[in-house]
């Protein structure tokens, strides 16, 4: 490929094979002929703009191209794979743009593997058992829970060793119960999660970040009163 492409390839199954041994990283979409969302499309066209000579981004009619739908045991449409080094290294069914911008930065090394999304039935069942106490996460998840969360969230960062992070926990249940349904708490273990301990300067923990709308707007550190924590809570809900 002498030429550097900056928007998306419509291929075939023809070309596909070609596009495996690309030498740097392929994302593809493949869909039924049916049409792309709109917003999914200017996302794709986004990305091979933005990442021109470090991702190639490809999009495949399997319904004209069975072919590549059979290499890549589809079934279902449309799907984001993503090939390295010939290998499909990473995949998510109905993407939307955010789930095509994080699995782009992962396979450009610049982040942890997106975690699988939920079904409907597992989101239904997880709001009912956890919405009333903080929800443990991992790097991978972080994006979508704190970052794109719909309600407010506060971030601990703590570790199991950590005496005044198990000071403060009894606090966080009980803010977690008391506003079940318009504040997240989730809880990150640096130990085992360091990405976004260290994306955020993290240097001593307990850490609490106070995010809306995937906007940091306040920070605390160390075991805080529960009536200091309860007024930032306040403060975050109401904008």
């Amino acid at each position: 490929m002498g030429r550097t492409i900056n928007s998306p390839v419509i291929t075939n199954d023809q070309g596909f094979t070609r596009l495996l041994a690309a030498p740097i990283p392929v994302l593809f979409l493949l869909w039924n002929g049916q049409g792309v969302p709109d917003e999914v499309n200017q996302a794709l066209l986004d990305l091979a703009s933005k990442e021109a000579g470090r991702l190639l981004v490809a999009k495949i009619n399997t319904h004209e191209n069975p072919e590549a739908a059979r290499h890549f045991n589809v079934r279902q449409t449309p799907v984001l794979i993503g090939v390295a080094e010939s290998g499909e290294v990473t995949r998510v069914a109905q993407p939307r743009p955010g789930d095509i911008r994080r699995h782009a930065e992962f396979m450009l090394g610049r982040a942890p593997k997106p975690e699988p999304e939920p079904t409907p039935r597992q989101r239904s069942s997880a709001g009912e058992g956890q919405a009333a106490r903080p929800l443990h996460i991992t790097d991978a998840a972080f994006e979508r829970e704190v970052l794109h969360s719909e309600t407010p969230v506060l971030v601990d960062f703590w570790a199991p060793w950590c005496g005044p992070c198990h000071m403060v926990a009894p606090t966080l249940d009980k803010l977690a119960r008391e506003y079940a349904g318009r504040l997240k708490v989730v809880k990150v273990n640096v130990d085992e999660n360091s990405h976004y301990a260290g994306l955020f300067g993290v240097q001593g923990i307990p850490t609490l970040l106070l995010v809306r709308d995937g906007r940091v707007v306040n920070r605390l550190v160390g075991a805080q009163p529960e009536p200091i924590l309860r007024a930032q809570v306040e403060l975050l809900l109401k904008g």
